[in-house]
C-alpha cells in the first residue's frame, strides 16, 4: 500500500496556489481580491519567476474586464506553466473566492 504512494511526484505534493492581479499599480491600489498579488499583465512571466511560481503551481490571475488576464493566462502557458486559470474581473475573482469560502466552511 505504501508503495503506490511513493508513485506521486513530489513537486504535487507540494504545489501552491497564487491569486494575481494582472492590472495597473493604480488600479490594484484602488482595490483588490484578498491574498492577490500585483503583476502587470505584460510583466508577468518574469514577475512570477520572481515570486517563485513553479510551473505546476496553480496560478490563477485576473484583471478589470478579463482581456488582460486572458493575454497574462496565454503568456504563462506559453512559458510552460501548466495549471493557469483566467478568473476574468475583479468582482468575478471576488465572487470565486466566496464560493471557495463556502466551500471550506463545512
Amino acid at each position: 500500500m505504501l508503495a503506490g504512494l511513493m508513485l506521486l511526484p513530489i513537486a504535487n505534493v507540494f504545489a501552491q496556489e497564487w491569486l494575481i492581479d494582472v492590472r495597473t499599480p493604480a488600479e490594484f491600489s484602488e482595490g483588490s481580491a484578498a491574498g492577490a498579488v500585483n503583476i502587470e499583465f505584460q510583466n508577468i512571466v518574469e514577475g512570477v519567476q520572481t515570486l517563485g511560481v513553479e510551473k505546476n503551481d496553480t496560478v490563477r490571475v485576473y484583471c478589470r474586464s478579463g482581456n488582460r488576464s486572458e493575454k497574462a493566462r496565454q503568456s504563462l502557458l506559453k512559458a510552460g506553466y501548466s495549471n493557469v486559470e483566467n478568473l476574468g474581473s475583479l468582482g468575478d475573482a471576488k465572487k470565486w473566492q466566496a464560493k471557495q469560502t463556502v466551500k471550506h466552511a463545512h
